[in-house]
């Protein structure tokens, strides 16, 4: 059995954290964990820690938990470290999901504008924290959640010397849909997702060496209430994410959200009681309230993730990881998402396919030119970069709202 391990979860006071304790503690085989929980309210941390320390009570081999406001304190000697700040919390996300409604642009916390500020708030303060880990932890692997989490972590890779990598759901989501579909076990089926985080397709499906691809799209487009047009599907012949409607759907998807509240304050009201449940100290199980959270993430990702790294399986996992050649027709530092072999020595992108249509293949040098741009923006205090990098946002359609959007987030 492997050395005890520490983890260090930034942002630790979310209230969805009590899910990690219950998704490691699923694995027996394991070493004993130390998490180490990382907060600035020094109250909500309270309160998510002891629901995490009832929740890891039980667990075998065991799971210990302790609570830090001081970041240097809670990274010491840290194995890995979960980023999962949200700066400025639920309150900075609603402003996200509603500026760009005034621009004829629909909002949404890491999709087009909305995403940029995220970014724009995001960067530095997860930057300072990164200097932190190079002082307390310099051989800790950094696992990012923080959105929009390709842009972070190419802030990270060019600005710090910690090592990083980032994951997201949909990859795996889309996978598991798949395999509903084929009415198969999804450990049967090789499916290939290419792309960035929140713009990418699922390219390839294989079943006992068969190519299912044209049964998956025929399912597919028969199904109600997809995010883009059947045609879409049918005519590109790979499967987009749901975060493709913001794109091709933007006029749409901008009805709809007229005159309606932000997520984020429906968030932001089950985070109260989710707290309340916390607090009120008589909660050994998760509340109903958590469970309504949906918080997935740390079940089918972070705890697979880390047990893989730990054990050096050489398993694969989608991931994001910088590009290298992975897709030979982006620049090597943009940060991709894609299957990726996960050894304890470093990630290895599986080799590119070829899976995608010259057309696709530019909108992703598209994005990844947009996205290091904003980011090295935001790094360097340019306001020429971000103007530049906005001009370039695929929902921004004219220098008006490229300025009038610009003028509303830039600091000055």
């Amino acid at each position: 059995m492997a050395q005890d391990v520490k983890l260090a979860v930034l942002g630790g006071s979310g209230v969805a954290t009590p899910e990690l304790i219950d998704a490691l503690a699923q694995y027996d085989e394991r070493p004993a964990i130390h998490v180490a929980l990382i907060g600035r309210d020094a109250g909500k941390l309270q309160a998510v820690g002891d629901m995490c320390k009832r929740l890891a009570a039980k667990a075998a081999p065991p799971i210990t938990v302790s609570t830090h406001t001081n970041p240097h304190e809670g990274l010491e000697g840290a194995h890995y470290v979960l980023n999962q700040i949200r700066v400025g919390g639920y309150k900075e996300r609603a402003f996200d999901e509603t500026f760009p409604r005034e621009f004829g642009i629909p909002g949404e916390e890491t999709f087009g504008p909305g995403g940029m500020n995220m970014a724009l708030r995001t960067i530095p303060v997860v930057l300072d924290l990164c200097h932190v880990i190079e002082e307390t932890a310099p051989d800790a692997l950094l696992i990012n959640l923080t959105n929009p989490s390709s842009i972070v972590q190419y802030a990270i890779t060019k600005a710090s010397r910690v090592k990083v990598v980032s994951i997201c759901d949909l990859p795996m989501m889309a996978e598991q849909m798949i395999a509903d579909l084929l009415g198969l076990p999804v450990r049967e089926l090789s499916v290939r997702y290419t792309g960035m985080n929140h713009f990418g397709w699922v390219t390839a499906v294989r079943w006992q060496g068969q190519d299912m691809m044209s049964v998956v799209l025929d399912k597919i487009a028969g199904l109600p209430a997809l995010p883009v047009e059947p045609e879409i599907i049918r005519t590109l012949g790979v499967i987009p994410t749901s975060y493709f409607k913001y794109f091709y759907h933007a006029n749409r998807v901008l009805a709809a959200q007229q005159g309606k509240r932000a997520r984020a304050e429906e968030l932001l009201e089950l985070e109260g009681e989710i707290l309340a449940a916390y607090q009120s100290g008589h909660a050994e199980e998760k509340p109903a309230s958590l469970v309504k959270r949906n918080a997935v993430w740390y079940e089918h990702m972070i705890a697979p993730l880390m047990m893989a790294h730990i054990r050096d399986t050489g398993e694969v996992q989608y991931l994001q990881v910088a590009n290298g050649h992975a897709l030979p027709f982006l620049p090597p530092a943009a940060i991709v998402e894609v299957p990726v072999i996960v050894r304890q020595s470093g990630f290895l992108p599986l080799a590119y396919d070829g899976g995608l249509p010259p057309d696709l293949e530019a909108l992703l040098l598209t994005n990844a030119t947009f996205e290091m741009l904003w980011a090295e923006a935001v790094m360097e205090h340019s306001y020429p970069k971000a103007l530049r990098a906005m001009l370039m946002n695929h929902l921004v359609g004219n220098y008006d709202q490229a300025k009038g959007l610009l003028d509303q987030i830039w600091p000055q």
